[in-house]
């Protein structure tokens, strides 16, 4: 039980590790919070940063934040609960991190580290199609193609006859994944403009306060655009 306790705290301190914020005040000198979605993740990081730093990025909290901890309470022979349990935290430290005032990114790189860790190959197959194909190659907009992977994962792993610690695991990851989209990283909702079931809706459906990708995406701090 100490173990499996261990195991978790380390897995969301792991998870925590802000590495997109180092990434951009060590290229950029930018906190990255301030600008577009203000995701600290690799998304953000590659439209403010540059696309090489993004796909870096997304590869490291892939393997070391969403792979990493699984695999090892697997190594030290954890029961799939604690495994399951290990993974919710990577994914929770990263969207709420500790040293960040519990801010951070949305997950989905550390989600794919986790379902890869877990060689569950067909819920991985599914959220590479659903997020990677459609969302972003075809329609150039991940926001509500995400939210469709997270929703049908539980639907595909219950097919695939998954245990039963797997299947909470993945409803747990979708029910963060909604929390955060809610939440942001505090942000208040756009009510003014467009008041608050609107605003919400915009958030859960598309990950953003606006209709409009580019406006949401494309944001900066005033300073900087009065100078640009």
């Amino acid at each position: 039980m100490i173990e499996a306790a261990a195991l978790v705290a380390a897995a969301y301190l792991l998870g925590s590790i802000p590495s997109a914020y180092l990434a951009a005040r060590f290229l950029k000198g930018i906190d990255i919070r301030a600008y577009g979605s203000g995701n600290v993740g690799a998304s953000n990081l590659m439209e403010h940063v540059g696309l090489r730093a993004g796909l870096a990025l997304g590869v490291f909290d892939t393997l070391a934040k969403g792979a990493v901890p699984v695999m090892a309470a697997r190594i030290l022979d954890q029961p799939i609960h604690v495994q399951a349990a290990v993974a919710l935290a990577a994914l929770a430290g990263h969207n709420w991190s500790a040293y960040l005032r519990m801010t951070g990114g949305r997950g989905i790189s550390v989600s794919i580290g986790i379902l890869l860790a877990m060689s569950l190959w067909l819920e991985l197959g599914i959220g590479l199609l659903l997020i990677g194909l459609v969302g972003r190659i075809v329609m150039k907009d991940t926001g509500l193609w995400s939210l469709a992977a997270f929703a049908v994962l539980p639907v595909a792993a219950a097919l695939a006859d998954r245990p039963a610690a797997i299947m909470y695991m993945l409803v747990g990851m979708a029910l963060l994944l909604v929390a955060k989209r809610l939440t942001a990283n505090w942000e208040p909702p756009l009510i003014e403009t467009y008041g608050l079931p609107r605003a919400l809706g915009y958030r859960l459906l598309w990950d953003r306060d606006v209709p409009r990708k580019e406006s949401w995406t494309g944001r900066k701090p005033s300073s900087e655009r009065q100078r640009g």
